[in-house]
C-alpha cells in the first residue's frame, strides 16, 4: 500500500523545506502540501482514497486554528483513522500533555524537524 503524507503548515518556507526532506529520505512517499487547517480539512472530507494509507504532520500553531480545533473538527470528517503527528515550535510542555488526549496524535516534534526526526516520524507510522 502506498502512503501518502498530509502536511499542514502555515509557513511556506518550512512547507517546502519539509517536502524537500521527506523526499529525500524516502522519494516514493506522496506528499500533500496545506498551509491551513481549513484547506487539509475540505481535502481530507472529500478524500475517500483507500489505495494510500494516510498520516498527517499537523503544526499546532496556524494562522487559520490551532492543532486542537483541527482534531476536533477532524473527528467529524474522518473517514478513516490516519495517525496524526504534530509539531511546534512552542517549548510548552503543556502541549505535549494535551497531544496525548486526542487517540490519531501519535508523535510530538518540536522544530527544527531535521532528517533524525522524520527518520523517527516514518519510523512511527510504520514506513520505516
Amino acid at each position: 500500500m502506498k502512503t501518502e503524507l498530509i502536511l499542514v503548515d502555515d509557513d511556506p518556507v518550512l512547507l517546502v523545506m519539509l517536502q524537500k526532506m521527506f523526499s529525500i529520505v524516502d522519494p516514493n512517499l506522496q506528499l500533500s502540501p496545506f498551509h491551513s487547517g481549513k484547506e487539509a480539512l475540505a481535502y481530507l472530507s472529500g478524500n475517500h482514497d483507500t489505495a494510500h494509507q494516510k498520516f498527517i504532520l499537523l503544526d499546532i500553531n496556524l494562522r487559520d486554528m490551532s492543532a486542537w480545533q483541527f482534531m476536533n473538527e477532524f473527528e467529524n470528517v474522518r473517514k478513516t483513522c490516519p495517525s496524526v503527528i504534530l509539531i511546534t515550535s512552542s517549548v510548552a510542555s503543556a502541549n505535549a500533555e494535551k497531544a496525548k488526549n486526542y487517540a490519531p496524535v501519535v508523535g510530538f516534534f518540536e522544530k527544527p524537524i531535521t532528517f533524525q526526526n522524520i527518520e523517527q516520524i516514518l519510523k512511527l507510522v510504520g514506513k520505516h
